[in-house]
């Protein structure tokens, strides 16, 4: 029987099942900004953007990134569906901070391409890739291990990757 202080989480990516269990509160990044869900919360969907999610049990919190996706919600489920879903043990600094070079580098050559459909599309999808790296790169900066956080502050100077403010 589930507790009233807790509703069910799922999160899934089109390769797995990412969680799937019961949590006090969660925590998405949307288009408009952070927002949170408890239990009993009114029916929402919501779109998501590239960015830190959580979860909380028993006052034990797990960090972990999303991309872009929907979250459901309702009064007893929060349902999470995104391309990739990632805890700072799951990440690379070094696959981070080329993710990010390599995209920098395709949104700088964007203008070579002439059909402009074909052109927004491309710009879109490196903007998307760059997003993604920069939330993997904050997940890491605040939650990762001291070697992936020491990692990570190495490969962002090697890469030439700017400070976020």
């Amino acid at each position: 029987m589930a507790s009233e202080n807790t509703t069910k989480l799922t999160v899934v990516t089109p390769y797995k099942t990412f969680y799937e269990g019961r949590v006090n509160s969660v925590v998405v990044p949307t288009l408009d900004g952070q927002i949170g869900f408890m239990p009993g919360h009114v029916p929402l969907i919501v779109a998501l953007k590239p960015g830190i999610a959580h979860f909380i049990i028993d006052n034990q919190t797990t960090h972990f990134t999303v991309s872009e996706g929907f979250c459901e919600v309702d009064e007893t489920h929060v349902l999470v569906v995104c391309n990739a879903a990632e805890l700072p043990d799951d990440l690379s600094p070094r696959r981070t901070c080329k993710s990010y070079s390599e995209a920098a580098a395709a949104l700088a050559k964007a203008d070579e391409i002439e059909d402009k459909t074909a052109r927004e599309v491309y710009i879109k999808e490196n903007e998307q890739s760059i997003e993604r790296a920069k939330a993997r790169r904050r997940l890491l900066e605040l939650y990762g291990s001291d070697h992936k956080k020491e990692r990570i502050a190495i490969l962002v100077r090697e890469y030439g990757w700017e400070d976020e403010e």
